[in-house]
C-alpha cells in the first residue's frame, strides 16, 4: 500500500474544527467550475467509443478527504454522464472509488455519506498515496482531484538543512521570497506531478477523463504577494514567535 512518509490528513471527525466544517473555500472552487466540468464530460466523454455495451461507469476521486465536497463532485459527474447517455437503452450503474492516505478518516467519510447516494452508486474506499498506483490498470473511466496536488509527497530535504542555501529559515511554507527554496520546491513538485500523471495514465481507460482542479498563479505573481500568502506568513510568524524562545534567535 503506497503511502507518504509524511502523511498529514485533513482534520478528522465532524466537530467544529473538522475539515467537514472548514472546507467552504474548496467548495467554492468546485462550484466555480461545475458547469465547465459538465461541458467537458458532455463534449469529451464518449461512451460509445469506450464500449457500446458498457453498463458500469467507474469514477475515482483522488484525495477525497472526509467530505462533503467529494460527494458533491461525484454527484455532479454522475449527473453529467447520465445526461450524456439519456437516450441509451442500456441502464447505467456507477462505482465510485474514494482515495486518500491510509490515515484519512474513512469512517467519518462513509458515515456522513448522503443517504441518497446509496441508491446512486456503489462506494469503495481506497487507502494509499495518489503519487503511486492505487487502482488496477485501465479500471477508471473518470478521475477527479481538487485542491490536492499542492500537498507534496515529502518536504524537499534541503529546505530543512540549516547548512543548505535552500534552508527555509523562519518560514513555514514556500512563499517565493528565497530563490533556492523556491527551486527546491519546484523540483519536488515536478517529481510528484510526474508520478501522479504516470499513475493516472495507467489507471484510466483510453478515452477516459482526468479532471484536475488546483491553485495557480499567473506568471510573475509571487505567493507572498497574494492574500493567501500574506495570511500563511502571518500564521507562520505567530508559530515562530511561540517557538523562538526555545529554538531560534529573534528575527529582526
Amino acid at each position: 500500500m503506497p503511502t507518504s512518509s509524511h502523511s498529514y490528513p485533513m482534520s478528522s471527525g465532524d466537530d467544529q474544527h473538522s475539515y467537514i466544517h472548514n472546507s467552504s473555500y474548496q467548495k467554492s472552487g468546485i462550484d466555480g467550475i461545475e458547469e465547465k466540468t459538465r461541458r467537458c464530460i458532455l463534449e469529451n466523454f464518449d461512451l460509445l467509443s469506450l464500449n457500446c455495451n458498457l453498463s458500469t461507469i467507474r469514477i475515482a476521486d483522488f484525495g477525497c478527504s472526509t467530505g462533503p465536497n467529494t460527494f458533491h463532485v461525484v454527484q455532479n459527474i454522475i449527473e453529467a454522464v447520465k445526461e450524456n447517455r439519456e437516450n441509451s437503452l442500456v441502464p447505467l450503474e456507477f462505482q465510485v472509488f474514494f482515495n486518500d492516505q491510509p490515515n484519512n478518516d474513512f469512517n467519518t467519510l462513509f458515515r456522513t455519506q448522503p443517504p441518497s447516494s446509496k441508491g446512486e452508486y456503489f462506494s469503495v474506499g481506497v487507502p494509499g498515496s495518489f503519487y503511486g498506483r492505487v487502482l488496477p490498470r485501465n479500471s477508471i473511466h473518470i478521475g477527479h482531484t481538487s485542491y490536492t496536488t499542492h500537498w507534496l509527497s515529502e518536504i524537499p530535504e534541503n529546505v530543512c538543512d540549516k547548512n543548505s542555501l535552500a534552508w527555509n529559515k523562519y518560514y513555514i511554507h514556500c512563499n517565493n521570497l528565497l530563490e533556492d527554496v523556491t527551486k527546491a520546491y519546484k523540483v519536488q513538485f515536478t517529481k510528484d506531478m510526474k508520478s501522479f500523471l504516470e499513475a493516472r495514465a495507467n489507471e484510466i481507460v483510453p478515452q477516459g477523463l482526468m479532471i484536475v482542479l488546483g491553485q495557480c498563479f499567473p506568471d510573475g505573481v509571487l505567493h507572498f504577494e497574494t492574500w493567501q500568502g500574506v495570511v500563511v506568513d502571518r500564521i507562520g510568524d505567530c508559530l515562530m514567535d511561540m517557538a523562538k524562545p526555545f529554538c531560534f534567535p529573534r528575527r529582526e
